[in-house]
């Protein structure tokens, strides 16, 4: 039998993903009741790999990247605190700026503002996401290295809860890479339900345990989104309860049109 993983360890085990994995990425959760020290948790935040545009990472400044999506037309952003934190500059994936509007630190959220877009996200009209639901992303990790077109991942909510109960989190197995940070966490319907966060930090847990944990991945809850938005009040748009069902390719086009990846200077 595999030992257990004691309360110490595991508070210092979860890894986010936006890129890079440094001192951010490790950062503590927030705690319910107890803090989490972030060494088990990758937050995504990504270095790219050159996959930021040239003309935004000054030699001599660190750049990372993340995903965010949009959900008012008027260019209101939604991502992760964490992708955002201390950067001097902001741009999405054309280069136009984005401003941050407000922050939650307790649930890793921003709400950034950019110029008007076309396509904006619905938000699910029912927060709670149902444990076995099927559940999609869409982001751009490892930017530089792969597609930056976006990618989409499937899987489904494994728990109803974050690392140690954290109430404000899903558990999802869908694959997350650095640079998912902050991306929508969608259902069948191509609505939003949650917005990818982190993952378990598996080489730490094995160092640990002797066993490699896979696929434990985490998503913010949809509620908290929604609080955020309302207390700075912004008009989103939800979907309609009876929608069909949608293809995964279905899903990639809708995701697709609403999302883009957000990359910081610091």
């Amino acid at each position: 039998m595999k030992p257990s993983l004691p309360a110490s360890a595991l508070a210092c085990a979860i890894a986010c993903c936006a890129l890079p994995a440094r001192a951010q990425d490790r950062a503590a959760l927030p705690p319910p009741p107890q803090p989490v020290p972030g060494s088990l948790l990758d937050r995504g935040a990504l270095a790219p790999h050159g996959g930021a545009p040239a003309t935004t990472a000054p030699a001599k400044r660190r750049a990372t990247s993340g995903t965010g999506f949009y959900v008012t037309v008027e260019g209101h952003l939604v991502t992760n605190r964490h992708v955002v934190d201390g950067c001097q500059r902001l741009v999405r994936g054309d280069g136009a700026a984005l401003a941050v509007v407000a922050t939650d630190p307790k649930n890793d959220l921003a709400l950034l503002k950019g110029p008007p877009v076309i396509d904006a996200a619905l938000l699910r009209a029912e927060s709670d996401a149902r444990q076995g639901e099927d559940v999609l992303t869409y982001g751009f990790p490892l930017q530089g290295m792969l597609s930056s077109s976006g990618q989409l991942g499937a899987g489904m909510v494994t728990a109803l809860a974050g690392l140690r109960d954290l109430p404000g989190q899903l558990q999802i197995d869908v694959p997350v890479q650095p640079g998912n940070s902050g991306g929508p966490l969608l259902d069948r319907r191509g609505q939003v339900i949650g917005v990818v966060v982190a993952k378990l930090n598996a080489l730490r847990v094995a160092q640990m345990t002797g066993d490699i944990p896979q696929n434990i991945n985490f998503a913010v809850k949809l509620a908290p989104v929604k609080a955020l938005l309302d207390a700075q009040g912004v008009r989103y748009a939800t979907g309609p309860a009876g929608a069909r069902a949608l293809s995964n390719f279905e899903v990639a086009d809708v995701a697709r049109a609403f999302t883009t990846p957000v990359f910081c200077q610091r």
